[in-house]
């Protein structure tokens, strides 16, 4: 008769909370994914896009951004499986990290050199490929390691750099010039991911508890039953909701800015990156100011669900100035109630996914699955708006939709009935 395998701490239920010094060194981890992803996606393709193809600069964007998604759709589930399964003596998550941080140096160099918006949309694939590689060792850490009292904080910490990774950024690559030079700063940051990955514990899977992989297998880990994880399915759904929400309310930020509020003309003498950078600041720093403040208090009310409901709501809000009233003025003042509202929800809504994963085996598989939805939106949102753009009212119509959406993901977070 065979025995089971010894316990393992490398999947126990954390109980043990972490410091200050580890807090740091995960946000400087997370400094190191989230700008190289932001600022490229929201900022530098849609400028070298419209450098090279002025005329069809929607339609390019659409589907270089789609190329993205898909990546992230294809790659994510299968990079946290494996991440489940990695029998390294260097521990499950640390070799994901590395890989993945000198997998995205390069490609940051390579995008910074492209002058065709096939090889941006190259780029913008093998980007997200990296990310997803990185994020099956960065994104488990937390619900391996952080005892579910402490997550909101943490997470709260985070989530800034997500938060103000693109003001951050922007003041980056502002101080250079050229694509090449802008993408070069950001391929460095990364290497605040080996930081974290070579100082963190991260305690390996002994081979008598690895699951066995096939590609049956990693397909049924698509099928998550709604019968017997019911909170995780409505909390995908949810996340998926508010995802499809932003992305229509921001994705297309800076064509607004030139198409509808002619912001070269309204400030002779600036540019669009000047108004981007300006909308992008005060939306930052609204959500910075609330990003750890609500996950703090979530741990501290021990309530997730109210947290997340009601960022939701303030986003889904912040839509509506710029629907009835497109003016300067008014997209600021909805920049300020967006980042207000996206900061709670940011931290609360990741603490709570970590409390309704299905198993403690597929910790990264399922955090991928999670992740997804926030990325799958991005592959919707493009032909979904060029034909709100294009035939059903132009952006009044987009924005409305918006905070439909938005309405929509923050009244499913109630079907989550184990977490309060």
């Amino acid at each position: 008769m065979s025995l089971a395998p010894e316990r393992t701490d490398s999947l126990a239920e954390p109980v043990r909370t972490v410091g200050r010094g580890w807090i740091t060194l995960y946000v400087l981890g997370n400094v190191g994914l989230f700008i190289p992803m932001l600022v490229p996606t929201t900022i530098l393709m849609p400028e070298q896009i419209a450098e090279i193809d002025p005329a069809g600069k929607v339609g390019s964007y659409a589907w270089v951004s789609a190329m993205g998604a898909i990546s992230g759709i294809v790659l994510a589930p299968l990079a946290g499986a494996l991440s489940d399964r990695t029998t390294s003596r260097f521990g499950r998550r640390r070799p994901w990290m590395v890989i993945g941080s000198l997998i995205y140096m390069a490609v940051l160099v390579f995008l910074g050199l492209q002058a065709t918006v096939g090889g941006v949309a190259i780029g913008s694939f093998a980007l997200s490929a990296a990310c997803m590689i990185i994020g099956a060792g960065l994104s488990p850490v937390v619900p391996d390691q952080v005892p579910v009292g402490q997550r909101g904080v943490v997470l709260g910490w985070a989530t800034a750099p997500q938060a103000g990774g693109l003001i951050a950024g922007g003041l980056l690559v502002g101080l250079v010039t050229s694509f090449s030079a802008k993408y070069l700063l950001l391929a460095a940051l990364p290497l605040l991911i080996v930081l974290f990955a070579t100082t963190m514990k991260d305690p390996p899977l002994p081979a008598g508890h690895r699951e066995p992989f096939s590609l049956r297998t990693f397909l049924d880990g698509y099928r998550i039953s709604p019968r017997e994880h019911p909170d995780f399915i409505w909390a995908m759904s949810s996340r998926f909701a508010m995802g499809l929400g932003y992305g229509l309310g921001t994705l297309y930020l800076p064509y607004f800015l030139d198409d509808v509020l002619h912001y070269e003309q309204l400030f002779p003498g600036q540019s669009i990156d000047d108004g981007l950078l300006i909308v992008i600041g005060v939306n930052c720093l609204a959500t910075v100011s609330t990003v750890v403040l609500g996950g703090w208090l979530s741990d501290k009310l021990g309530r997730r669900r109210m947290p997340v409901f009601l960022g939701g709501l303030t986003m889904a809000v912040a839509a509506i100035p710029l629907a009835l009233s497109p003016t300067w003025t008014m997209t600021l003042v909805a920049a300020v109630i967006l980042g207000l509202g996206y900061g709670v929800y940011l931290s609360v809504d990741t603490a709570l996914i970590t409390e309704v994963l299905p198993a403690s085996a597929d910790r990264s598989k399922d955090m991928a699955l999670a992740n997804l939805m926030t990325s799958l939106p991005y592959v919707l949102v493009p032909p979904i708006a060029s034909v709100v753009l294009g035939s059903l009212g132009g952006y009044r119509s987009l924005f409305l939709c918006s905070a439909g959406m938005s309405v929509l993901g923050a009244a499913m977070v109630w079907k989550v009935r184990s977490v309060r």
